[in-house]
């Protein structure tokens, strides 16, 4: 029965620990999978003589990226975590929300990535990029953000959901940081600590429980 209750307590605070884990910063959704971020699937340059090729480069992982851009794709994250309402960003994004009949307060971005170009020798400026993105909660898809040079956000109008939800497909003239939004109106509100502090209560209640079992075992033996 003693083991049975020690396995119990311990499942507990497992699941406790993985609740904390996976939650996110107020205006953001962690990604379901735990992937850093979306995938290129493929892309294709409007000038047939280009040879750029484009990484992408989540915001997990904005150390690895050149000054500029990282300071840029910090202040798009300090942007989105400061808001509160994704719609004050944009007021195309307020016009989608709003004819989507969805409240500001249910928009969240579940991916804030970079896309840079490199390996282009034949030219310095660039034309449209078609490009296809894998990412995570696309299915709740609201729209595609991006942050231009001046540090102003703009809605990519041209995005669009394809292969039941695991696509994103737009063009684009530049490159810089993207942030997908999506809806969570049938879905996890962020922003709202109540579970990660229900979980730190479960485990500490779990912890305390177990050590008090396993005292006890020790002094039945002794």
């Amino acid at each position: 029965m003693k083991k049975i209750l020690v396995i119990c307590l311990t499942l507990i605070m497992v699941a406790s620990m993985t609740v904390v884990v996976f939650a996110a910063p107020s205006g953001f959704l962690s990604s379901p999978s735990g992937k850093p971020g979306p995938t290129i699937e493929s892309f294709d340059p409007d000038d047939d003589d280009c040879t750029a090729d484009l990484i992408i480069t989540p915001y997990s992982d904005r150390n690895t990226l050149p000054s500029e851009l990282k300071t840029l794709i910090e202040k798009a994250y300090n942007d989105i975590l400061n808001i509160g309402d994704l719609t004050k960003l944009n007021a195309e994004l307020a016009k989608i929300a709003a004819k989507k009949k969805i409240e500001g307060k249910n928009l969240v971005v579940s991916d804030l990535f970079d896309i840079h170009t490199t390996g282009c020798d034949f030219h310095e400026g660039h034309f449209d990029f078609d490009i296809v993105l894998a990412a995570d909660s696309l299915k709740r898809f609201v729209a595609l953000l991006h942050m231009n040079k001046n540090g102003e956000w703009e809605v990519i109008d041209n995005a669009r959901v394809t292969n039941n939800g695991e696509h994103l497909e737009f063009s684009v003239e530049s490159l810089s940081p993207f942030a997908i939004v999506v809806d969570t109106s049938d879905g996890p509100q962020t922003g709202d600590n109540t579970m990660i502090y229900v979980s730190f209560i479960l485990m500490i209640v779990s912890a305390a429980a177990l050590v008090v079992v396993l005292i006890k075992s020790k002094k039945q033996k002794a």
